[in-house]
């Protein structure tokens, strides 16, 4: 039986690695999309989201209100550089009604956000809803 040559073990050896190292970068990447997950539907960051819909629409999630309904974008999600989880809420399951937050983590284990975005289309219904 003949001998694998070196240079055949070398390759078989860095070709292991790569993929160790592939293998290990993606196993990585799922845990923090679940840490992020994990944030951006906690109660205490839906208490953030409420709060800012009641504050623009007194009826929101309500049968009544222009806000009935929100869920959380996951593939939005994503750190930002200067500190927080940016997080897309879409609205009554329209694309183009929603609202970005970007959460921020408070000493208590509450969160805050830094600050709020709307969609146009969203801004135009609930300046509508306070005239």
């Amino acid at each position: 039986m003949k001998k694998p040559k070196k240079s055949m073990i070398i390759l078989f050896s860095i070709l292991a690695v790569i993929g160790i190292a592939v293998g290990g970068c993606s196993m990585h990447q799922y845990q923090k999309k679940q840490e992020m997950i994990a944030i951006a539907t906690s109660d205490e960051a839906k208490k953030v989201y409420e709060h800012f819909m009641k504050s623009k629409d007194s009826k929101a999630l309500t049968d009544e209100g222009i806000i009935k309904h929100y869920e959380i974008d996951e593939s939005s999600l994503s750190y930002n550089p200067m500190g927080g989880l940016m997080v897309s809420v879409i609205l009554n399951k329209d694309n183009e009604l929603n609202i970005n937050y970007n959460l921020i983590e408070n000493k208590d284990g509450s969160y805050h956000s830094a600050y709020y975005s709307t969609s146009p289309r969203l801004s135009k219904l609930l300046k509508g809803n306070n005239e």
